[in-house]
């Protein structure tokens, strides 16, 4: 993973300027929720087509401790969770595994609920969003992390549910031999969810985190 600047947590006003970059929760009026059910062993990559040519990919971290949940694109390696999910210099949402003083023992307890991009183009816009107000080194304006957090519900049109299920662990709690989960994603009506996904009208993510 990259390493990102420390986002500031206060929540501040947007100006004029940052509200008309940032794509209005109003324009996504109605939601599509479909779902499916998971097994990975520990130390192995696990893939599933969602559609829309992504994927979600949980990525091994060394040692059995867990994986990392991405969205990529097919035949990419860009995560379309970045940059909807802070905090971003430490521990969040997406970190399904050992790390950060903690073992993967109690993120295995708790639904993981991270956003994503439905399209290539709403993550070049979230990226580049990120890298004018948070990642800039010529930006010199101290609340523009600040504003950008703000901002990041209007910015947050998809999610995916991740809900661990039965697993084993080892390693006193540090490593797991495998996992049984359940995925739950809810997208814009744009969206084109994978052939054989079973689809009902669900209410839109309201941002937030």
């Amino acid at each position: 993973m990259r390493v990102l600047a420390t986002l500031l947590l206060g929540t501040l006003l947007l100006p004029s300027a940052a509200q008309q970059d940032a794509k209005p929760s109003a324009a996504i009026h109605s939601c599509r929720e479909f779902g499916f059910d998971g097994r990975v062993k520990g130390g192995e990559e696990y893939s599933h087509v969602l559609g829309g040519r992504l994927w979600l990919r949980l990525l091994p971290l060394n040692d059995g401790w867990g994986w990392i949940i991405q969205v990529q694109p097919e035949g990419s390696n860009d995560d379309y969770g970045f940059p909807l999910n802070p905090p971003y210099h430490g521990d969040n949402v997406q970190w399904l595994g050992t790390g950060y003083g903690e073992t993967v023992e109690p993120r295995l307890k708790f639904e993981h609920r991270v956003f994503f991009a439905s399209s290539r183009q709403e993550h070049e816009l979230d990226v580049s969003l990120y890298e004018e107000y948070v990642d800039s080194p010529g930006n010199k304006d101290p609340s523009a992390a600040g504003k950008f957090l703000a901002m990041l519900p209007s910015l947050q049109s998809a999610v995916l549910k991740l809900k661990p299920g039965n697993y084993e662990i080892t390693n006193e709690g540090k490593s797991v031999s495998w996992l049984e989960f359940s995925v739950t994603a809810i997208t814009p009506e744009s969206f084109h969810p994978a052939a054989g996904m079973k689809l009902k009208n669900s209410a839109c993510p309201s941002g937030g985190f």
